[in-house]
């Protein structure tokens, strides 16, 4: 799975977000990936990245409301993380059972 922008849109999260909104929404596995970065975009923490600053550090919290309000689970995949990217391994999604998402969780774009 891909979601990705031109350089103008990286500071903009709401342009992430339905990105991956879509592309997940396309996506007809239980399981499929997205790369760290990409998602990190989607949710960037308040926090600093301590490993780089390319990008910015993955809200963990925030994604896993958004995601399970759309029906799916997330973790990271470090076992997937391509060598010397242990600190940004990309994130799996797993389609949660239907009626499993969290009602009235808050509503993102």
């Amino acid at each position: 799975m891909h979601a990705f922008h031109d350089s103008g849109t990286h500071h903009d999260p709401q342009a992430w977000q339905s990105a991956l909104d879509g592309a997940l929404a396309a996506h007809g596995d239980e399981d499929t990936f997205a790369h760290y970065l990409h998602v990190a975009y989607a949710f960037p923490s308040s926090s600093p990245n301590p490993y780089t600053r390319d990008y910015p550090l993955l809200d963990y919290r925030k994604l896993k409301e958004w995601a399970s309000h759309r029906g799916w689970q997330v973790r990271p995949a470090p076992e997937r993380s391509p060598k010397g990217e242990e600190y940004s391994p990309p994130v799996r999604f797993t389609r949660l059972p239907r009626g499993a998402s969290r009602v009235g969780a808050r509503r993102y774009h």
